[in-house]
């Protein structure tokens, strides 16, 4: 959430401002924060020339703007007329000289380069014109840090319009063209395949281990081809599209990406993906981590431990409690052990009981893995009673005791041996995949889907990709330091630049905690900035 803060404010006896200066701030959910809560700069609004009783809206004069009104209801700028009445009286002469930001997005070129990602994209995009259009959507995509700052705004005010002048200012909050450029499959093929090159030259094992899942994007979209009524992934049935991401198990990095119907989530999906992968960048997927939504007749009759299936992929899923699984049958075979702490374990801070047991589903031989997680099984069972206490009371005594067990209970199924705890952790790389997709949600551009063709939402996403893989390298680069990447990207905002007339870049001098950012990417603050040297040697562009 944005808001307003003003500093050293005063006003006179009728309310009007006399001084005082402000910041646009965002307050952040923050578990480990004080208050859950932790408030990060977004941008400087400069000096105060009106601002509500509330302190929700205002007139500013920035120092990257100009003249500017913000209304934090809304969370938008507009443009302010100089004789608007709310000014009247304000006696100032003249707007200041506007400064661009500069820290944030070199900072972010600067990171691309060193980590090979710009080699990457240079590779995939050989024409010009296009790969200066995806380095402008990725660095505002990432810059903007969760904001709803639009692409041209962005550029307007970012040192990224002196490096790339060749991308117009204006369309490109909704580029279409870019859109459907980046939603076919050439490019995305081109890129992969040069993503997958280069991390292999440093990293032989690069997608010799691949698992597989996906996520629903509800959206609103009325001609959206991919649009079809489900209610897999989320709280109540809507029309969903769902993208399917494939990961490398060491290190998270997305290799590959389709997009589905929201309603489709079976074999066929995870057959067709594997084969895409293996035919397009000649990786093959050897293990499977799948949620419920994939278990079928047809998942287990291709991957089973009998015989008759490929046997040397390793297949994961989670067991749905429905028609046909022996969900609480399987229960009913171990109650009688739940409390032999032979069977316990701990992971990640809970106690778990962990038993494996032989099965048949649908006729063919799987190995299941069956486990109560003590700790939520305990919590939500003792909530539930207390919402419901008379409920709870009416229950057999062998109702008693599922009920005391199922808000815990669940079953993995897969075609490889192994103990529960070796299960349980593989398990528990799915959450890998769902940090990227936390991460495209909260932080890039993921939701909500606003392009309505099938091009052009198949390029949105892959845009949206290629800023993912960028932010979680930055992430883990910054992992050791103990440094959030959210107040990375805010706080180099503070560093500004001006453009000499020579067309180059002089840079202010930066604060110490901006400066301390860049050291530990291992990044030099420049005092000025060559543009011609810095587009052919960082940006890898001829003029």
């Amino acid at each position: 959430m944005a808001y307003i803060k003003a500093q050293k404010l005063r006003l006179d006896a009728d309310g009007n401002v006399l001084s005082g200066s402000a910041e646009l701030m965002v307050s952040r959910y923050d578990s480990s924060a004080k208050g859950k809560s932790r408030k990060e700069l977004r941008e400087s609004l400069g000096k105060v020339l009106y601002i509500d009783k509330t302190h929700t809206c205002g007139i500013f004069l920035s120092p990257t703007r100009g003249l500017i009104e913000y209304d934090s209801g809304k969370d938008e700028f507009s443009p302010v007329a100089k004789d608007d009445p709310r000014l009247k009286g304000k006696g100032f002469a003249s707007e200041p000289a506007v400064h661009t930001v500069f820290g944030d997005s070199y900072l972010i070129l600067c990171f691309m380069e060193k980590c090979g990602m710009i080699g990457v994209l240079r590779e995939a995009f050989s024409s010009d014109s296009d790969y200066e259009r995806v380095l402008c959507h990725v660095v505002h995509g990432i810059c903007r840090n969760g904001g709803r700052i639009s692409c041209d705004d962005f550029l307007r005010k970012s040192f990224l319009q002196y490096v790339l002048p060749d991308v117009p200012l204006m369309g490109l909050g909704s580029d279409s063209p870019y859109f459907e450029k980046m939603g076919q499959d050439e490019s995305k093929v081109s890129f992969f395949r040069s993503f997958v090159g280069h991390i292999k030259k440093e990293n032989s094992g690069f997608g010799k281990g691949c698992y597989v899942d996906s996520t629903p994007l509800p959206n609103g979209i009325r001609d959206n081809p991919f649009n079809a009524l489900c209610s897999h992934g989320v709280e109540a049935t809507s029309v969903q599209t769902r993208l399917v991401l494939v990961l490398d198990e060491d290190t998270g990095l997305p290799i590959w990406f389709t997009v589905i119907p929201g309603n489709i989530l079976d074999f066929s999906t995870v057959k067709s993906v594997t084969d895409d992968v293996s035919e397009t960048l000649d990786i093959r997927i050897d293990s499977m981590v799948l949620d419920a939504g994939y278990a079928s007749e047809k998942l287990l009759a291709g991957f089973n431990r009998d015989g008759t299936a490929d046997n040397e992929k390793s297949i994961l899923v989670r067991m749905p409690a429905k028609k046909g699984y022996p969900y609480k049958a399987l229960y009913n075979k171990v109650k009688g052990l739940l409390h032999n702490s032979k069977y316990q374990f701990d992971r990640n801070g809970h106690t778990y009981f962990g038993l494996k047991r032989e099965t048949v589903i649908f006729g063919h031989s799987e190995y299941a893995f069956v486990y109560v997680d003590k700790d939520n099984a305990l919590e939500l069972a003792r909530k539930n009673r207390l919402r419901d206490p008379e409920g709870y009371e009416s229950l057999s005594m062998a109702e008693k005791n599922w009920y005391d067990t199922k808000f815990g209970y669940f079953v993995l199924l897969s075609n490889k041996d192994g103990t529960p705890e070796e299960k349980l952790d593989e398990y528990f790389s799915r959450t890998d995949i769902e940090t990227v997709f936390k991460t495209g949600k909260k932080y890039l551009s993921v939701l909500p889907l606003e392009k309505w063709n099938a091009e052009r939402v198949k390029g949105k996403l892959l845009s949206d990709i290629i800023e993912r893989i960028i932010y979680l390298l930055l992430q883990k680069e910054l992992s050791g330091e103990g440094i959030a990447t959210t107040r990375l990207l805010g706080s180099t905002q503070s560093l500004m630049c001006r453009r000499k007339n020579d067309g180059n870049v002089e840079v202010e001098v930066a604060n110490r905690q901006t400066d301390d950012f860049y050291k530990k990417l291992g990044i030099k603050v420049p005092s000025d900035v060559d543009m011609e040297r810095f587009r052919k040697d960082t940006l890898k562009l001829k003029d």
